[in-house]
């Protein structure tokens, strides 16, 4: 809770090296193509011609596994953080390209939300860590601790390989090979796994203030509400998963749907913020809140949001929609509809998180 002031491809490849728990605090600056939150670096290419696909595998094989940022302090620097003086009678400033998007990302509203709703969701596994790495933990990463970091977890065993397509699997193998030959598993693999988080016992909040303009006068300053749910410790089964899907739908998946709707016609906030389920993760969670809410409305969110899947929990759904839901998820399974993103690549990123 925040509230505060203020066509089929020649081939696809994916390499995953995930962070688990050992993130050196918030100050590893590891970015995702899968989640900023799944602790995982995970290049992907794809192309129709197969040619063109070999040359962006062996230019991504080479980049995560022989990166010049090892051996070039100047790379940290520049793409971490550094020391920056404009001018002689200022103060030294840092500057870098991660660090400034990071600022960047920490100046919105929605980002902390999501963030602070993340770290309250799963407080005690990597998860609570910023993949993006904070702002005022960044300067504290040396090289010595970035090389010893890569060494450890962007190691070929502490990889995923997937190829999609139909090239020649012989060739995919022997390219591999290629790269992956060079190295000798560690005696003592990185503790990389995510554990599972507990659910809670109780119900956590977490307040954090966001830079916002100063409120014109007499205009009272708004507030973004979100309440989260941690879904499952165990994986869900197919059926239960599919089920969820289906629910999701029924509360969250239309204007009309019964959750969505109860929340933007009580008037309390502007927008809605949580798009109901979210399965990136390890586990599943759920969260629907408001932004634009005024200072004595924050618990009025939680309320009603509780208070509607009570009510949906008691009385059910209209058999109709129910329908409707069911018809509307069967179409998007059986469609596979993944737009100008690459299908190869969009089946393989859905199984990195589990």
């Amino acid at each position: 809770m925040l509230p505060g002031d203020r066509s089929t491809t020649a081939g696809a490849c994916v390499a995953a090296a995930s962070t688990g728990s050992a993130n050196l605090g918030d100050a590893t600056a590891s970015t995702s193509a899968v989640s900023t939150s799944i602790g995982a670096r995970a290049p992907q290419v794809a192309s129709q011609n197969t040619a063109d696909f070999y040359n962006l595998v062996n230019v991504y094989l080479d980049a995560v596994l022989n990166p010049r940022a090892k051996s070039d302090a100047t790379v940290l620097q520049q793409e971490g953080w550094h020391y920056e003086l404009d001018d002689p009678a200022e103060p030294l400033t840092y500057k870098g390209v991660v660090y400034n998007e990071m600022k960047g990302v920490y100046s919105s509203p929605e980002s902390l939300l999501y963030r602070a709703a993340q770290q309250t969701t799963f407080p005690d596994n990597t998860y609570a860590s910023d993949s993006g790495g904070d702002p005022s933990a960044i300067p504290s990463l040396s090289f010595e601790q970035f090389k010893s970091f890569h060494d450890a977890y962007y190691h070929p065993a502490n990889s995923r390989v997937y190829f999609y397509g139909d090239d020649d699997p012989y060739k995919r193998l022997e390219l591999l090979d290629s790269y992956l030959s060079k190295f000798d598993a560690p005696s003592t693999p990185p503790v990389s796994e995510i554990i599972t988080q507990r659910m809670l016992t109780a119900p956590r909040r977490q307040e954090v203030p966001f830079p916002a303009p100063q409120a014109a006068e007499g205009e009272k300053a708004k507030h973004l509400v979100m309440v989260n749910w941690l879904m499952n410790e165990a994986p869900f089964s197919d059926v239960d998963e599919l089920a969820v899907g289906v629910l999701d739908h029924l509360l969250m998946g239309t204007r009309t749907s019964v959750l969505y709707k109860a929340m933007m016609d009580s008037g309390l906030g502007e927008a809605i913020v949580g798009g109901g389920v979210s399965d990136e993760l390890k586990q599943m969670t759920f969260s629907v809140g408001l932004k634009g809410v005024a200072k004595e409305d924050v618990g009025k969110v939680e309320d009603l949001a509780i208070k509607t899947l009570a009510d949906v929990a008691r009385n059910g759904f209209e058999q109709e929609a129910i329908d409707a839901s069911l018809n509307t998820v069967e179409f998007d399974l059986r469609e596979m509809n993944t737009g100008g993103f690459p299908k190869g690549l969009a089946f393989m990123l859905a199984l990195l998180p589990r």
